[in-house]
């Protein structure tokens, strides 16, 4: 990281064996979120930075699609639609085209994080698994997103 690039929040999303780390970065360019992602028997780590309006058009993507695309699956106990029993942690990343808030949930069985767009009404769920899918790919994954700009239900 430059000197010019700070952590200002930064919280663990972990379940059994498989974490990834979730950062808020302030850059000259702007605020950026940090995936970073370890996986169980892999000597390398993967990272991905994504912008406010790349989190917008993730918020709208569906976890069965996702899951897909990186060909992983859910925890073992995953149940997307449990009620959080804590908010761990949460900050907002925006921009002059996206406002979008990240927060770490715990439920009874699992951490999660959760990618909530406020304006166009979306919000994903995202297992450990998924995040290192995601910390994998190369950023024109959002540009394939951005081919519905209003998500998938035209907001």
């Amino acid at each position: 990281m430059s000197q010019q690039t700070t952590v200002t929040e930064e919280f663990d999303i972990s379940v059994g064996s498989e974490s990834a780390t979730v950062r808020k970065l302030l850059t000259p360019r702007g605020q950026l979120v940090e995936i970073e992602s370890d996986r169980d028997g892999h000597e390398s780590s993967s990272s991905i930075r994504i912008d406010a309006l790349g989190l917008e058009s993730l918020s709208w993507q569906t976890q069965t699609e996702l899951e897909e695309r990186f060909g992983c699956s859910p925890p073992s106990q995953w149940d997307a639609d449990t009620e959080p029993r804590s908010t761990a942690g949460s900050f907002e990343i925006s921009n002059e085209y996206a406002d979008v808030v990240v927060s770490k949930i715990t439920t009874a069985n699992h951490d999660a994080l959760i990618v909530r767009a406020p304006v166009k009404r979306t919000e994903l769920r995202l297992h450990p698994s998924m995040l290192h899918g995601l910390a994998s790919c190369e950023t024109d994954l959002f540009s394939e997103f951005l081919e519905t700009p209003h998500g998938p239900h035209e907001h």
